[in-house]
């Protein structure tokens, strides 16, 4: 008897669907503590980011407490979308695809522009950066996207690669090349899920590499300077490549277990820039050193894993993709952003999970990890026999 192929089965999401009663013992322990955990770091790092900072003019305290309001807010989502069935998700697809499209287009309307960059939307007095939600609905976009259709098919990856087309772009305009990276390993970590085949994978990457030459002439000089200064920083020490020979002495100058909490230096000279942000990871190397990255990173493979196997575990195959998206966008993002600290990647502006300062980023992705948990209090919504995996497509 053959199998039904995952990406062929029912659409996960009917609205006659009721949400199931919760379940304290069906919630996942482990992602829970591990993203509680990773917000504890984040709170203790961007203390003692702010401060070293001897630009912060503010109080330092009030900082802190925005700081842990932001969290609170994010883990009150996490808890409330917890108790909704994730097949809503789904359900309401089209419905977020058309709402993400309007943000990112109210960004370039009436946008806040800082360093050049229009990303932020002033909402009461705070800053709000859609980009941030925009990856995480796109992820239920795209889940939705091939859970309905047979991956298999070249009309499939077409078909998702032209819904992230119009977000990218909307993105890139703002811009912010960082962030419509991401939407692109979103892509291809999910549609890997999904069981798109890997020559298709393949050729989806040399067909983009193929039009680097196009999108490099499109690129801003400061743009084309920071994607190559890594390869070699020193070239240019005093301008492109002086912001990466800075992170690079803050990591090395950590050691081991760090110079301690509020004790670095590099940040109160003035030499690591954005230190709260896009070179966060170099300023609690300095802080923390090998032993607190060590550490940083376990949590990181704790949670990541746990968000594998919620997709591994999930009994419908928007479940599966949208559990495999989350971990592909996170994964992504602490690769690049950790890379770039260490010269690995281009700097590219990419926020580190938890740990860079900004609210929006952090209550987006305790959104996402709600949806997770969501999933493993609604395994009933699948029967036994849709829990075939991505490789019995052939069978």
């Amino acid at each position: 008897m053959s199998v039904r192929p995952l990406a062929m089965r029912a659409p996960a999401s009917p609205l006659h669907d009721r949400p199931s009663a919760r379940r304290l013992m069906d919630l996942d322990w482990i992602l829970l503590i591990s993203t509680l955990l990773l917000i504890g770091y984040g709170l203790v790092t961007g203390y003692s980011n702010t401060v070293e900072d001897r630009s912060f003019t503010g109080d330092v305290g009030q900082q802190l407490l925005r700081a842990i309001l932001y969290a609170v807010i994010g883990l009150s989502l996490m808890s409330l979308v917890a108790f909704v069935d994730h097949s809503w998700l789904g359900t309401l697809a089209p419905l977020i695809y058309l709402g993400t499209l309007g943000l990112l287009a109210v960004v370039l309307v009436i946008g806040h522009s800082t360093l050049g960059a229009t990303r932020w939307v002033a909402i009461a007095g705070s800053k709000f950066q859609p980009s941030e939600f925009a990856k995480v609905f796109m992820v239920v976009v795209l889940a939705k996207w091939f859970a309905d259709h047979d991956v298999r098919s070249p009309l499939t990856l077409a078909g998702g690669l032209a819904l992230l087309a119009a977000p990218v772009a909307l993105v890139y305009k703002q811009p912010d090349l960082g962030t419509s990276l991401v939407f692109v390993g979103i892509f291809f970590g999910m549609a890997f899920m999904a069981g798109a085949r890997l020559w298709q994978l393949t050729a989806i990457a040399a067909a983009g590499m193929a039009a680097m030459p196009v999108i490099w002439a499109n690129l801003k000089p400061y743009q084309q300077a920071r994607l190559t200064s890594f390869l070699n920083p020193w070239a240019d020490a005093q301008g492109a490549g002086w912001n990466i020979i800075q992170s690079l002495i803050a990591v090395g100058s950590g050691s081991l277990s760090g110079k301690g909490l509020t004790a670095g230096t590099q940040s109160p000279l003035g030499y690591l820039p954005i230190a709260e942000s896009d070179f966060v990871f170099s300023g609690l190397a300095e802080d923390l050193g090998f032993v607190g990255a060590v550490i940083l990173f376990v949590l990181y493979i704790v949670l990541l894993l746990s968000a594998l196997r919620i997709a591994h575990r999930s009994r419908d195959a928007f479940g599966t993709y949208f559990a495999g998206g989350i971990a592909a966008m996170l994964a992504f993002q602490i690769v690049v952003n950790v890379g770039m600290a260490i010269s690995l990647m281009p700097v590219t502006g990419i926020p580190l999970p938890f740990i860079s300062q900004g609210g929006s980023s952090l209550i987006s992705i305790c959104f996402a990890l709600g949806a997770l948990q969501a999933i493993c209090t609604h395994q009933d919504v699948g029967s036994s026999a849709s829990r075939a995996s991505p490789a019995a497509h052939g069978s």
